[in-house]
């Protein structure tokens, strides 16, 4: 759960900075959409680990079956965040998927991190 809530929060800190620089090139509004997207990102990746974690001392196949319905769980969030954004966001989608986009890479990086650091 830890790599998970140190992706989340790098996520987060992604979605702030994008929402402020949205903010000061395109307003108000756009600077809102970027934190929306980011935080779509950061909240995805936070209750995937939750709900993959959440149970220990179980066997591999129970923690294999807990990760696939934890994804699955994942994606149908997503979605419903995304019409959501979508809804309430139309006018101003690009910095939504772009902020989104931008927090992926973030795995990435995830796997070089030494598993010690947390």
């Amino acid at each position: 759960m830890k790599i998970a809530t140190r992706i989340a929060r790098y996520q987060a800190m992604i979605a702030v900075f994008c929402a402020v620089l949205w903010g000061l090139l395109g307003g108000g509004r756009e600077g809102l959409a970027a934190l929306a997207g980011g935080g779509i990102g950061a909240l995805l990746t936070f209750y995937a680990g939750l709900k993959t974690f959440s149970a220990s001392g179980q066997d591999a196949q129970h923690a294999v079956m807990n990760f696939y319905k934890a994804e699955v769980r994942k994606i149908v969030l997503a979605a419903v965040l995304f019409a959501v954004a979508v809804r309430l966001l139309a006018d101003v989608f690009v910095p939504v998927v772009l902020t989104f986009a931008l927090t992926l890479p973030v795995y990435w990086f995830a796997l070089l991190w030494n598993s010690s650091d947390g």
